[in-house]
């Protein structure tokens, strides 16, 4: 069982948008999103790395980079939302020092 701090951590430096509308924004809520996966998905290299470093406890930036690269390699990852969102952090960013 995972400690509930890490599970809270941020996944880093951004949020994994999916394709089933949903967002990844914690450790938690990828740790849930593994272990929804149909078994097949899960027997894939790229899960099974992503949970390895989970069960390390690795720092979010480094397991959010292999879920992004999981996400991509199963065609989940919803490119268009996180360009919207990435679109969105720099107008916010620029507004605030404008």
């Amino acid at each position: 069982m995972l400690p509930s701090a890490y599970l809270a951590q941020r996944l880093t430096p951004y949020p994994l948008p999916t394709k089933d509308g949903g967002v990844l924004r914690t450790v938690g809520d990828a740790h849930a999103y593994i272990m929804a996966l149909p078994k097949k998905r899960a027997l894939r290299a790229h899960w099974q790395h992503a949970g390895r470093l989970m069960q390390q406890q690795t720092n979010a930036a480094a397991l959010t980079r292999q879920v992004n690269v999981a996400l991509f390699m199963d065609g989940k990852l919803n490119s268009g939302a996180f360009e919207q969102m990435s679109s969105a952090r720099r107008w916010r960013r620029h507004a605030l020092t404008s």
